[in-house]
């Protein structure tokens, strides 16, 4: 199989190996010349994982031209940053027809759309989601993997399957598509949260992740309403689990820098990564109420609302609230 691969980021990266690892044929669409010519040249990107190599075989084109990509491909997927998809893909025609798998997740800050959402507004009629709890660190690793693949097209699942399922990186399917798309979004946020209250102790940051749970459910509930899932499958509760509690989470540790006094601005230069709950904070400001109290919190603070130094007091008062 010939596959598009636009990105080439942590995760990019990540999935080209599994694609490597099926030994299909990548046309990989990277946004940098120096980039393209590092891996071209030498199998590895300059700066993400530098010490590992993908094998030239399996790789025939790596190019910032993404008209070569979309056109050859039999399957094209989507590894881009959300606040960056609109500008790459706004030049460039788009091939309805083919099917599209997205493995971001996040919101495009133009019109507030979900990945799928805004491929579909392009005229792609094929697009599945991926999504589940899947550090890019571990995943290039080889460590064992379970993520959600949502799609209601029976032949979309079976050929993200073949371009990517291995030994260790597992697909569950689902045809909750939408449901599936907002957990990857709001854990982000809600992880922040955690992240906030985590230097307080365990104890706080177990009860209010029950609490947020609980929250997660019902917001899902009222967005996806005509969907149903196993909101206690890895790529719904896992999900949320690896970003709030694991050692490689960017958006909790934006929240850690919150809770030490800094600007959500600064905190995120702090960090100096990309951290999608941030972003995602900031188009959904205009949508979230105080029916949803925990995630209403977040927002307010990280759209510079309220300050941070309220944001611990605000998460604990919601702890043990039914």
């Amino acid at each position: 199989m010939r596959v598009g691969l636009l990105g080439a980021g942590s995760w990019g990266c990540a999935l080209a190996e599994l694609l490597c690892q099926n030994r299909h044929t990548i046309l990989w669409w990277v946004h940098r010349t120096d980039i393209a010519d590092s891996i071209r040249k030498t199998g590895k990107h300059p700066f993400i994982f530098p010490e590992h190599s993908f094998p030239p075989e399996r790789i025939e084109q790596v190019t910032t031209n993404l008209t070569i990509v979309s056109q050859d491909a039999d399957l094209i997927i989507l590894a881009l940053p959300s606040r960056y998809i609109a500008s790459a893909l706004q030049e460039v025609a788009i091939p309805q027809t083919k099917p599209w798998l997205s493995g971001t997740k996040g919101l495009l800050p133009e019109k507030a759309l979900r990945p799928t959402e805004y491929l579909r507004s392009r005229g792609v009629n094929q697009v599945a989601i991926l999504s589940g709890p899947s550090y890019a660190e571990e995943v290039i690793a080889h460590r064992p993997t379970w993520v959600g693949l949502g799609t209601e097209l029976p032949h979309l699942y079976e050929l993200a399957h073949a371009a990517l399922a291995t030994s260790y990186f597992h697909l569950i399917p689902t045809s909750a598509v939408n449901a599936l798309e907002w957990i990857g979004i709001l854990k982000n946020i809600y992880a922040i949260g955690i992240g906030a209250i985590s230097l307080i102790g365990d104890n706080a940051r177990a009860a209010l992740a029950s609490a947020m749970l609980r929250e997660l459910s019902q917001v899902l509930s009222a967005w996806a309403p005509e969907e149903a899932f196993d909101f206690l499958s890895p790529a719904w509760v896992g999900d949320f689990l690896v970003t709030a509690f694991g050692t490689l989470s960017r958006n909790q540790r934006l929240g850690q820098y919150l809770a030490q006094g800094y600007s959500p601005r600064t905190a995120l230069n702090r960090l100096g990564m990309v951290a999608e709950g941030y972003y995602a904070a900031q188009i959904l400001f205009p949508r979230i109420t105080p029916n949803f109290p925990i995630l209403y919190s977040i927002v307010r603070v990280l759209s510079e609302k309220d300050s941070p130094e309220t944001l611990r007091q605000h998460l604990m008062n919601h702890i043990g609230v039914g």
